[in-house]
This record gives C-alpha cells, sequence and structure tokens, in this order.
C-alpha cells in the first residue's frame, strides 16, 4: 500500500527539468511549481525535459514573452522547443526560461493577456462570482463549461446573446471575439453538448457550441 501511495503521489506531481546543453545533458534545473522569475544561472535552456504534468515556459519573466505549451515529453534541442509555441506566428525563442508554471489540469484557466501569459485565475468548480475582466485567453483540461459576463451564471456574449460553452482545448478569446476580449463574472460545469458517438462529430476548426474550438488539443 505504502508504495502504491508513493507511486500515486510521483505521478500527481508536476515536474519539469531545463537543461543548458542539447540532448538533454549539462546542468539541470528541476522545477515542480510556479516560477516567476527563474533565477539567473538556472535559466539557460537547450533542452527540455517534462517528467509530468503540463507546462507553459516563458520567455520574460512574469510570465510574459513568447509562450510555450509543453505536454509531457522529451524537447532535445531548440528546434523541438520552439515547435510548440502557442502562438505559430511567434516563433522567437532566445533560449532561456525565465518563468514557468503547470498548466492545471480538470480546470478552467484564464489569462488576462493573449498566449496565455500575463495573470492567471484557475476554476476548478462551479464559481458565481469569478470577477475576471478582459479576459485574453482560456486553456479548457477536462469537462465542458459554460462561461458568463456576470455573476450568479446571468447574461450573455453577443451576437447571440448566450453564455459560451467550451470543451476541453485551448482558446485564444480574440481571435473569436471580433478582437476584443471579454468579461468573464462567473463558471459553471456542464454535460457535453454533443452526441458522444456522432456520425458527424466537431472536429477542431469547427464551431463549438457558440464559440470557436481554435486552438486544438
Amino acid at each position: 500500500m505504502l508504495l502504491i501511495l508513493i507511486f500515486l503521489q510521483k505521478m500527481a506531481t508536476n515536474s519539469i527539468s531545463i537543461y543548458d546543453e542539447e540532448g538533454l545533458r549539462g546542468t539541470k534545473h528541476t522545477f515542480t511549481d510556479t516560477v516567476a522569475d527563474v533565477p539567473a544561472g538556472q535559466n539557460s535552456c537547450f533542452s527540455i525535459k517534462v517528467t509530468s504534468g503540463e507546462w507553459l515556459v516563458y520567455s520574460y519573466n512574469d510570465f510574459e514573452g513568447t509562450s510555450i505549451r509543453l505536454p509531457t515529453g522529451i524537447y532535445p534541442d531548440p528546434g523541438h522547443i520552439r515547435s510548440n509555441h502557442v502562438n505559430p506566428a511567434n516563433t522567437t525563442w532566445n533560449d532561456m526560461v525565465r518563468s514557468l508554471r503547470p498548466v492545471r489540469q480538470d480546470a478552467v484557466t484564464l489569462y488576462d493577456k493573449d498566449d496565455f501569459c500575463g495573470a492567471e485565475q484557475v476554476v476548478t468548480c462551479d464559481d458565481p462570482d469569478v470577477e475576471m475582466d478582459n479576459c485574453c485567453s482560456v486553456v479548457i483540461r477536462g469537462g465542458w463549461w459554460s462561461l458568463y459576463p456576470y455573476g450568479s451564471y446571468s447574461g450573455g456574449y453577443p451576437p447571440s446573446n448566450t453564455e459560451k460553452t467550451m470543451g476541453p482545448g485551448n482558446y485564444r478569446v480574440q481571435l473569436v471575439a471580433g478582437g476584443e476580449t471579454i468579461t468573464i463574472g462567473s463558471i459553471k460545469k456542464v454535460e457535453c453538448p454533443y452526441d458522444p458517438f456522432p456520425l458527424t462529430p466537431p472536429f477542431p476548426g469547427t464551431t463549438v457550441g457558440p464559440f470557436h474550438h481554435v486552438l486544438p488539443l
């Protein structure tokens, strides 16, 4: 039983290691939680191993600059790291990880800047009072969620004046909101609005409810 508990604890722990040489060589620094300012001498990055969890790494402090999303796996050189840019239009990478944070699973994570940068707010259950102004990007892991502009699950978004129902995925809000950010006042978990075995499933790039699945997993 003790070995099972230790195994489950290891599986539940987020872990990422960055190396100052390619091929997972050189000096290694391992992180298991959010770091807004990776210390000098620990942020040089030419290869990465994500042992567990899913991570966002940033080229600047305080979760700014170029953002890269890394699922569990090995990234042996800068080319493999760059291939995971959140924004395909931004291919810059300065071989530095100056801030990083895990992506919460079975939750909705709201970001006040595009490309999953800036401050984040994590919602893990129904919340009638979110108070997230100027939301620019959203990550959903686990289930489907309805977003409302006002508290207590009220109000709707144009043009249909309804809530936004979104499934698992990575969303850049401004791409589907006419260049605008949105205000989120409350969030609740809902049943999947689609038949689990549809004849024609909603593939990435198609409309998912009143929202678009713009950056699919």
